[in-house]
């Protein structure tokens, strides 16, 4: 995926142009020998799936700019030029997933839009480093975490299998343990809180079942998502 040479060019057209190259690859590959296409049949499937999120991500950024949600002048802006940089970096070098995807477009999209966080604002580019650093089952524990807290009715337990068993039945992994391995992940990333006593066995829910003020942020930052896609 090529680099952004010229920072002041129309986001749209980059995406575009990145997109027109993606297919290009794509059309190289399909035209090479047998040998070298077994080869790279993991290339083809990897440039559609980039190809698919990115063309995505240009149709929902073109309707906000038509409907005037994001100024004109937000582009020559450093956190756009970051934010942008971050998004094709993670398109281009890692191997995006659905969910990923996702939480990284809602927090570029509201960053452009201004409406949560102003242009010179720091947290939109360290909100996306935090969410390409997660993996898609992280991201799922992080964001059933912050559906619970938000509920009416939190549930009200001091011990760490009852709060591991709340969030498998909930975001549907099913097992506490496939929960404990991404729970210990979002720890070190301080977006949950860590465990009590010495044998780890209770945990602290208040005030918002066990996110830490920066996973309350980043979850709030996500879920204001909702309200300029309207």
């Amino acid at each position: 995926m090529n680099k952004i040479d010229k920072w002041n060019e129309d986001t749209g057209k980059v995406i575009k142009k990145t997109l027109t190259s993606l297919a290009e690859g794509v059309t190289g590959v399909a035209a090479a020998d047998r040998k070298d296409l077994a080869l790279s049949v993991g290339h083809i499937f990897q440039s559609l799936r980039k190809g698919q999120f990115l063309s995505r991500f240009g149709e929902e950024w073109d309707s906000y700019r038509e409907k005037g949600r994001i100024k004109d002048d937000y582009l020559g802006t450093e956190q756009h030029r970051s934010c942008f940089q971050e998004l094709l970096d993670f398109l281009d070098n890692d191997s995006p997933d659905e969910i990923r995807f996702e939480v990284m477009k809602k927090v570029f999209l509201v960053a452009a839009s201004e409406s949560t966080s102003d242009r010179d604002s720091l947290m939109p580019y360290q909100f996306l480093r935090l969410c390409r650093g997660m993996s898609s089952g992280e991201v799922i524990v992080l964001n059933t975490t912050y559906r619970i807290a938000k509920s009416e009715q939190p549930p009200d337990f001091t011990g760490a299998h009852q709060w591991l068993d709340a969030i498998a039945k909930e975001s549907g992994l099913g097992h506490p343990a496939l929960v404990e391995i991404h729970e210990e992940r979002l720890i070190e990333k301080h977006l949950l809180s860590r465990r009590l006593h010495g044998d780890r066995s209770g945990v602290a829910l208040k005030p918002h079942f066990r996110l830490t003020s920066l996973g309350l942020e980043l979850c709030d930052y996500i879920a204001s998502y909702d309200s300029i896609s309207e």
